[in-house]
């Protein structure tokens, strides 16, 4: 009788790599629901559009290096990348962006470096830093959440807005995004800090011409 050693782990029990990345997958879903109760329905399409990316692209990677697709495809790990890399850029962002940062984080931050188990660093992250480097303003072009905002976008709008990046209407981000400076006042409370260590008196700064340039109407 021959003995063959096979790699560990040499006991086994239902944590199998598709039930691990099962449940983190449900974990993920109240999230999602915060996300997209705040942010609407970009959250959403964002995350199918990802995850149709990264099947189709884990597909071919599989196809072309011959292994076993449905086997590989069954672990779950291309569609978590997908939603990991969907829920941390703007609801709002374009979907070529989407498509080119999750083709890039299961072709090469994941499946060059010989696929699951493999690569080392978390493939959905790199996907991002990718983007994040490449498109920094539409990768930090967030909407305020609904409860604050302007104008909130529909549904159809929402989808308009992903694919061309204007409402029915020909609004475009501009149109349903309010400055930071509406949540935080960050760039009128630095203003009056670096006018009051320049010897600025603080009735001149609370004239209007001064309060006019902190928060324009």
């Amino acid at each position: 009788m021959v003995f063959r050693i096979a790699s560990s782990p040499y006991t086994h029990n239902q944590r199998q790599t598709s039930r691990i990345m099962l449940l983190v997958l449900i974990a993920a879903l109240p999230g999602i629901a915060a996300q997209t109760w705040f942010f609407g329905w970009g959250t959403l399409f964002q995350i199918v559009l990802a995850a149709i990316t990264a099947l189709v692209a884990e597909a071919i990677v599989l196809r072309l290096r011959k292994q076993s697709v449905a086997s590989h495809l069954q672990d779950y790990s291309a569609l978590l990348t997908g939603l990991l890399l969907a829920v941390s850029i703007p609801p709002l962002a374009p979907w070529w962006m989407v498509v080119l940062g999750t083709g890039f984080a299961i072709i090469i931050a994941k499946q060059l470096y010989g696929g699951l188990g493999q690569n080392p660093f978390n493939p959905a992250m790199i996907g991002y830093v990718v983007l994040l480097i490449s498109f920094p303003v539409q990768m930090t072009s967030w909407l305020p959440p609904y409860e604050i905002a302007a104008t909130t976008p529909d549904m159809l709008d929402t989808l308009r807005m992903i694919f061309t990046g204007h409402t029915a209407s020909g609004g475009d981000m501009t149109l349903l995004r309010i400055g930071i400076d509406g949540i935080s006042q960050a760039t009128p409370l630095d203003t009056f800090k670096t006018s009051l260590r320049a010897g600025i008196p603080l009735s001149k700064l609370c004239s209007t011409r001064y309060t006019a340039a902190c928060w324009p109407a």
